[in-house]
């Protein structure tokens, strides 16, 4: 599918930077929608779960929305495309230990926990551009491809789901910076403000 020819349903649920992604897709010739309710969705072609904050906050705004089951239809029941980004994509693990023991959605197992260094020079949080190494053929990444994107977090994604890896990277140690399983994408970094690569990252799931 061309990016014209994209409807992206982005979920409204209070807890995400919704502006700056709606700008990029549109810049691309995507047509962005927000998702405040089911009945929102019903021109989408895509779906994708922001999420900016701390990990219980957002798990809480998603429960609380009215979206969850919604959200699990389309990507579980429908298999259609979906792309998790930042606390979207931590979001997607069975768990994470931000401020405590939280519960997550479990799309893709795994954990999230806070990012560690024995040196002094790496500074957590992780924020700034780093590479993402692809492990796999992604749209327009190829597998072995190293591409520059744009981070801003403290916990990291571990352990996802056997072979759903899609990306990774090193800040003090190795992390999961994007994955991918069957009809779903997720990113720890914002592709909304990595310049080229992170449109072409877009563009990528789009073509889905």
């Amino acid at each position: 599918m061309s990016c014209s020819s994209a409807v992206v349903g982005i979920v409204d649920y209070q807890a995400g930077n919704i502006r700056s992604i709606t700008s990029a897709l549109e810049h691309l010739g995507a047509r962005a929608i927000r998702i405040r309710a089911p009945g929102d969705g019903n021109d989408a072609t895509h779906l994708l779960l922001p999420g900016v904050g701390a990990f219980g906050f957002c798990a809480g705004r998603l429960r609380a929305s009215g979206l969850l089951a919604y959200l699990e239809e389309w990507t579980l029941g429908r298999k259609r495309p979906t792309l998790g980004i930042c606390v979207g994509m931590q979001l997607l693990a069975d768990t994470s230990d931000e401020m405590g023991f939280q519960r997550g959605l479990g799309f893709c197992g795994g954990e999230v926990r806070r990012l560690t260094s024995t040196d002094p020079s790496v500074r957590i949080p992780h924020v700034g551009w780093n590479a993402a190494v692809f492990c796999d053929d992604f749209g327009e990444f190829k597998s072995g491809e190293s591409a520059d994107f744009y981070f801003d977090h403290t916990y990291g994604y571990r352990t996802p789901i056997s072979g759903s890896v899609l990306a990774t990277c090193h800040h003090g140690e190795t992390f999961c910076a994007a994955l991918r399983r069957d009809n779903l994408v997720a990113a720890q970094f914002h592709p909304e403000k990595s310049q080229a690569a992170g449109m072409r990252f877009l563009r990528s799931f789009m073509a889905m």
